[in-house]
């Protein structure tokens, strides 16, 4: 694929994706014990478009969830996604969406990072796997987030803008694990085909990428309980109507580049912790850590061990119950 023609080839590049990823979903089934349904199609689409679907998306999901914005708003939530170190990311992009259950990818992938193409969709294998194999939906980090920030603006009391917080981070960490379950899934399904090495590569990026990003979550649980929560206490005691007018036009911009981090880096983040899980408890831990038990301090990510202490206490508490 790396000298590809993709506006001659597209169709025979499509193809050849379809039925790798077909095979890998037959051996991902197999592997896991999960049958769960392939994606109804693949499209390659340019990079314009792909923001177009996936702003969309958002669009869509905060709709059902009661906020609705003007087409100027949304103009600038475009403009937001159209800037340039944030189309560097989507370069490197795809995604499914549940609702028409397509697989879309960036034709810039194809042209430029052939090496990803299989990786990147087989993670988006290993998110359909995971959402049929949960009984309980897991909600988009944007939309509980959208469901907290109604409630508090419900009330436009302090503390429930400082449970929005909370919630925001409890959201983090769920998302960042999260994906690292989705990427360990897919890595797990490759190493069991032809892509030893591919794996081998991609688990030492993940280390690297790990070891450089951890400090964030660090940084986060600080924010929860640290010195600049108590500072921020004060201030908006002592500010309440600045509480009561926070800018909702604002709260979207910093969710969807809370949201662009959060999916940049939670790979590298999640992925030591989700494989430590898969490999002891297979993919019913998983589904257990998700539902029950999620990890919800930084301390966790860095040392997997503290909570695979904590996931075994919970499975034995839940086998003696039966």
């Amino acid at each position: 694929m790396k000298n590809v023609n993709i506006q001659k080839d597209t169709e025979s590049v499509k193809e050849q994706i379809n039925q790798t990823l077909k095979k890998i979903h037959r051996k991902m089934v197999e592997s896991f014990n999960i049958s769960f349904t392939y994606f109804r199609d693949i499209k390659i689409i340019n990079q314009s478009e792909l923001l177009k679907q996936l702003t969309q998306r958002m669009r869509n999901d905060l709709k059902e969830n009661g906020m609705i914005y003007s087409d100027i708003q949304w103009k600038q939530v475009c403009e937001i996604l159209s800037k340039k170190q944030v189309t560097g990311f989507f370069e490197n992009f795809a995604f499914y969406n549940p609702k028409d259950e397509v697989l879309y990818v960036n034709e810039k992938m194809i042209t430029k990072y052939p090496e990803k193409i299989i990786p990147v969709c087989t993670h988006e294998l290993s998110e359909k796997l995971l959402s049929t194999y949960l009984s309980s939906h897991l909600e988009a980090p944007t939309q509980a987030l959208v469901k907290a920030y109604i409630e508090a603006k419900k009330t436009n009391n302090t503390k429930k803008f400082h449970e929005l917080l909370n919630t925001y981070i409890d959201i983090i960490f769920k998302s960042v694990f999260k994906e690292g379950c989705c990427e360990a899934i897919a890595l797990q399904t490759l190493r069991n085909m032809d892509y030893e090495i591919e794996v081998a590569s991609l688990e030492k990026e993940l280390q690297i990428g790990h070891s450089k990003c951890i400090d964030l979550l660090f940084d986060i649980d600080n924010a929860r309980s640290g010195k600049r929560i108590k500072k921020d206490q004060m201030r908006l005691q002592h500010d309440r109507r600045r509480v009561q007018a926070i800018d909702e036009e604002k709260l979207i911009k910093e969710v969807l580049r809370g949201s662009q981090i959060i999916k940049g880096l939670s790979y590298y983040l999640g992925y030591p912790l989700a494989t430590a899980v898969l490999e002891k408890y297979g993919i019913k831990g998983v589904k257990l850590a998700l539902e029950k038990h999620p990890p919800l301090k930084a301390q966790y990510f860095a040392s997997p061990q503290a909570y695979l202490t904590q996931l075994e206490k919970l499975a034995t508490v839940i086998e003696q119950r039966r």
